[in-house]
Formats: C-alpha cells, sequence, structure tokens
C-alpha cells in the first residue's frame, strides 16, 4: 500500500502542534534551578564565586537549599530584597551569598512588608531593562556588521571547535575564517547540576581571572571568542558566526549568554536531557520555554537537533531497532522539539532543524538512509532551513565528504553544513564540503521525496508511520514507555532521579512571572 507521505508529514506536524500546545501552557509557568540560575545572570552575575566555583549555580543552590515554597521559592524576589537591604550590586551580594555571609531564607522575609517588595520589584524592573538594553545593542551591532560586510550565499560552511581554552580558539579565528569558514561552533562544559546528576566530578573550580584560560564554552571564554572572530572577520571582510552547543541542563543560562554575547546561533535538543539522562520531562520543558522566550529577544537562531535515540522498547526486549523505528521516533521527537519552540513565539526563519539523526548506518544503506531522513525533513519541515553536521568520529556511517554528496541532491541547498575537522585542517575541510555541495546541487532536480518509489518511498513511509504512533503515544500515554531504559540500564541513579519542586526537585509555579514581559521576537536575518 502507497502512503501518501505529504498528507502523513502533515498529520505529524498537526499532533505534534497539539500536544507541544498542552505541554507549553504548564511549562510557560514553571520554573526550574536553571532558570533560576539564568535569572541571576540576566541580573548581571557572572563569573566565578571567591573560591572558583560557577557564582550563579552557587547561589542558586544555597537558596535550593532553603526548601522555600512559593511566592518565595523564586530567587528573584529575595535577591532584589537583600539587594535593596544592604545597597549591594547583583554581583557583590551574590558574592556574599555564596561565601554565606548572607542567608536569602532570612531576606526573603521581608517581602511581607508591601514597601520593601515594591522596592525589590521596581529594582528587578532596573536589572532587567539594562539587560535588555544589552541585548538590544549586540541585535543592532549584527544587524550593522552584516549591512557592512554583506551576507555569505547559502550553504554555509563551519567547524565545530570543542574541547578547548578560549586562548586555543581565539588563537585560530584568524586562519580558520581565512580558509573559508563562515561559523564556529563552541560546545559548552556540562553544568554542574548535570554532573552531579550523572555521578561525574562536581567542586570544579577555576580561580583563574584570565579569561583567555577559561573553557571556550563559558561566558568568559566566548566573550574573547566573539572579540577574536569580529578581528579576523574585519579582515577578510565578511562576517563570521560564532555558535555553541548546550546539552543537558543548560539551555536557559545559553539563552542568556546568547544576548549578551552576540552568540548568532545555539544549538540544542530540549529532549535529550529526558530521553538520554532521565530527566523529567516537565522539567525540560520548562528550561525550553524559558530559553525561547530569551533567545526571542536576543536573535540568535535556535538549531534543533534530530531527536534523541528513543529506543527504549526495543532494548529493554532485546530487540535491535530497525531503520525505520530509528528515523521515525527521532523525526518525531524532533517535530516536538519545533512545535515546543514555536509556542514560544520563535518565529520560523528564526528555527533550523538539524537533517540527520545520530546513527547511521554503514555503507550503501547508510547512504539511502541519509537522504530518505534529508528528504523527510525538507517534506516534513518545509519552512525551515536544514543544518547537515558531519557524523561522530565514532558513529557508524558512509565516508565524509562522499555521502554529503548524496545527501545533499534532493532539495535546496541547507543553511548550514558543519564538519569535524580541526582548526589547522578547516581550509581542506571547506574545500571538500564546498565541493560536495556544488556537486549535489547539480542533482537537486533529480529527484524529490514526494515523488520517490522503491526503497526509498517504503522506508520513507514506514518511518512516517512510526513518528506518528509516536505522538499518539505521548499524547494517549506519557513518556513511561520511551523512558524505559532509563531505569532498565541504569543511565541515572535512581537517587538522583528528584521528585518536583526546585528545593531538591525539578519544577515549581513562577511566582514573579509577571515581572517580565515578553521581549518580543526580534527580526533578523536568517
Amino acid at each position: 500500500m502507497t502512503v501518501d507521505l505529504p498528507a502523513r508529514a502533515a498529520e505529524l506536524r498537526q499532533r505534534a502542534a497539539a500536544l507541544a500546545a498542552s505541554l507549553h501552557a504548564v511549562a510557560r509557568l514553571e520554573t526550574t534551578q536553571a532558570c533560576e540560575r539564568a535569572v541571576l545572570r540576566l541580573f548581571g552575575v557572572a563569573g566565578l564565586d571567591r573560591v572558583g566555583r560557577p557564582l550563579a549555580a552557587e547561589v542558586v543552590d544555597r537558596f535550593a537549599a532553603f526548601g522555600l515554597t512559593p511566592p518565595g521559592g523564586d530567587i528573584a524576589l529575595p535577591f532584589a530584597v537583600a539587594a535593596a537591604e544592604y545597597g549591594l550590586s547583583p554581583s557583590e551580594l551574590a558574592l556574599d551569598v555564596a561565601a554565606g555571609n548572607i542567608d536569602l531564607a532570612l531576606e526573603a522575609e521581608l517581602l511581607g512588608d508591601p514597601g520593601r517588595r515594591g522596592q525589590a520589584e521596581a529594582l528587578i524592573a532596573s536589572w532587567v531593562a539594562g539587560a535588555w538594553q544589552r541585548f538590544d545593542a549586540n541585535r543592532t551591532a549584527r544587524i550593522e556588521l552584516l549591512g557592512l560586510f554583506g551576507e555569505t550565499p547559502m550553504p554555509r560552511f563551519a567547524l565545530e571547535m570543542p574541547g578547548l581554552r578560549a586562548a586555543d580558539v581565539a588563537a585560530s579565528a584568524r586562519s580558520v575564517v581565512a580558509g573559508g569558514l563562515d561559523l564556529i561552533c563552541v560546545p559548552v562544559p556540562r553544568d554542574r547540576e548535570l554532573r552531579r546528576r550523572l555521578g561525574d566530578e562536581v567542586e570544579r573550580t577555576d580561580a583563574s581571572d584570565d579569561p583567555a584560560a577559561a573553557p571556550a564554552g563559558s561566558q568568559r571564554g566566548l566573550n574573547v571568542i566573539r572579540t577574536a572572530l569580529d578581528v579576523a572577520a574585519a579582515e577578510s571582510g565578511r562576517y563570521v558566526r560564532l555558535a555553541t552547543r548546550s546539552v543537558g541542563l543548560a539551555a536557559p543560562e545559553q539563552a542568556i549568554v546568547a544576548g549578551f554575547e552576540r552568540i548568532d546561533a545555539v544549538f540544542t535538543d530540549p529532549l535529550e536531557a529526558v530521553i538520554d539522562f532521565g530527566v523529567d520531562p516537565a522539567r525540560a520543558f520548562a528550561d525550553h520555554a524559558f530559553a525561547v522566550t530569551l533567545l526571542g529577544r536576543s536573535g540568535a537562531t535556535l538549531v534543533l537537533a534530530p531527536g534523541p535515540l528513543a529506543v527504549a522498547p526495543e532494548m529493554t526486549r532485546g530487540e535491535p531497532p530497525d531503520p525505520p523505528t530509528r528515523m521515525g521516533r527521532s523525526l518525531a521527537l524532533q517535530a516536538l522539539s519545533l512545535e515546543l519552540s514555536r509556542c514560544g513565539g520563535l518565529s520560523d526563519d528564526r528555527i533550523s532543524i538539524a537533517g540527520l539523526s545520530r546513527q547511521l548506518l554503514e555503507g550503501p544503506e547508510g547512504l539511502l538512509q541519509g537522504i530518505v531522513e534529508l528528504a523527510l525533513r525538507r517534506l516534513t519541515f518545509a519552512e525551515h532551513r536544514l543544518v547537515l553536521e558531519e557524523p561522530l568520529p565514532g558513529d557508524a556511517g558512509p565516508a565524509w565528504p562522499i555521502a554529503l554528496t548524496a545527501w545533499l541532491g534532493g532539495g535546496i541547498a541547507p543553511a548550514l553544513v558543519m564538519g569535524r575537522a580541526t582548526p589547522t585542517s578547516a581550509a581542506s575541510a571547506v574545500r571538500e564540503m564546498r565541493s560536495a555541495a556544488e556537486a549535489a546541487a547539480a542533482l537537486a532536480s533529480a529527484y524529490r521525496i514526494d515523488a520517490a518509489r522503491g526503497a526509498a518511498a517504503l522506508l520513507a513511509g514506514q518511518a512516517l508511520d512510526v513518528a506518528v504512533a509516536t505522538i499518539e503515544e505521548l499524547t494517549d500515554h506519557g513518556w513511561e514507555r520511551l523512558l524505559l531504559a532509563s531505569q532498565a540500564f541504569g543511565r541515572l541513579p535512581a537517587s538522583t532521579r528528584v521528585d518536583r519542586g526546585v528545593a531538591g526537585g525539578e519544577v515549581m509555579p513562577r511566582a514573579y512571572l509577571g515581572l517580565f514581559p515578553a521581549p518580543g521576537n526580534a527580526t533578523l536575518r536568517p
């Protein structure tokens, strides 16, 4: 039986949109520890405490230990009333809280006085206004620089530069830009909350005051890299974009950093923490809802990952998941992530879609799978530009960039193609990717997924059936089946699977929602 692929793709989007609307309606009213850390960063709390720990994280950890409940459960009002009481700036107050000199639990009692509360609200309003000014200045700078240098035609070519100090990335900026790169992506270190959940080392301290020695993905490091890229871009006569990739529980903070440090694109997956790390879905949705609101103001493009490999039912039965199952689940979760982002007000031209799932078959089967996956995303997410990344070195799959020619040949060029070469080989990597893209352009009219035949059409139809069934399962029965693997295979210790509520838990109602007016959705070039 022939599947009507366009109709099935439209059904997937409709079902994902309905589910996302119900999830977002709750998520936007809740807060998490990551949201609270982002609020402090918005107020101007940045850098490290006096012993080298992330300052915002240390303050929120101390606050969460108090076990407060709404309306004092959000950190903004107690923090602001304490700042007013002692006449301290946000950074000064944060240092004293982190050192144990000021107890926000005691300061929260002052909010019972209407005058003190009004003073705290006014202070919050001034801090937020200052943050928006900084966001807007960076957004304007991006627009002006793009106007000065002009746009690089699509596809643009990028390189991910992981595991480096800011000084290392900054030092290579001139050479990689001269080699033809249009974007550099820097992974963000895992935050302390996620490391604690995974049983990793938590108390990593860094007492250095030198931003160049900071991790490349930290806010201090990104500031150094942004400056170096701007200098290199001015020398080359074109604007060069900077992107970050966050994992786990860092999305709200990375949205703040995007606004403060002129990050042009943010790579994220709101469902990765749920599927891979066993985080409460409500927690992930609350984080993402807050992050999308902030990204709307920053002007950054959101790049949604292809969706995690959600094969828990097959793993618990000891069955290897077949390609349609892997592809369909990934497509379903990516569709849900997209609709959650659209619910947050981010416009379609500000959301790009990763084109390939995280696990490809080897050899010719992988070539066919990649062709079908990209074609399905062109069909399902027609209003969004695609981003195509070179598979990780440990992943199975066809040789890159030979496969790139085949994968790109089924439609318009993606917005971005990102390789994984070293900075010293960036120029040759760009030449290879550019050659593959040019070859693929010659094939662009050779086939279309909605006119496909044979194995490609069969695989596409099966994957869409799985995707629709996945959204139906989530809508009717929740997340239990997809999360079985986290429990059965011990990805997350049971002791770290906490209950709801910021004080020792995942989410809680946001008491100060009205203090943060919707920042709007800046219109920018993609």
